[in-house]
């Protein structure tokens, strides 16, 4: 339960800074949520792996579970601060229009409206 709170914190500083540094932030959203679930899912495999099937059903095995819970706490910090760090490392792409000066007006020589005197 832990892990989805972290995530959901994690997910909105990173969409936060992205935001504050004028970029997209669904790459970094996206990578994170991929990195997250295959974390998950990498530790699911190598405990039904350890542990066999009927591994949840055993209390000593859900001891044992709980092991693995600061190393998965561990990876998704470490994942955020790399996120992070990319997005402070992250350049505005030059053709944000955020930034716009208009051009100053061409300058109107004055006609020669002598020949009306």
């Amino acid at each position: 339960m832990i892990d989805l709170i972290l995530v959901i914190i994690f997910c909105y500083q990173l969409n936060r800074m992205a935001r504050e540094r004028g970029v997209s932030p669904w790459p970094y959203l996206l990578n994170y949520l991929a990195a997250f679930f295959v974390m998950i899912f990498m530790f699911g495999y190598i405990f039904l792996s350890v542990f066999g099937v009927d591994a949840l059903k055993d209390e000593q095995a859900v001891k044992s579970a709980m092991m693995f819970e600061p190393f998965a706490i561990m990876f998704e910090v470490f994942l955020f601060i790399y996120f992070r760090k990319r997005i402070q490392k992250a350049v505005a792409s030059p053709d944000d229009n955020n930034d716009f000066i208009p051009p100053p007006p061409p300058t109107k020589e004055k006609k020669d409206l002598s020949y009306f005197r």
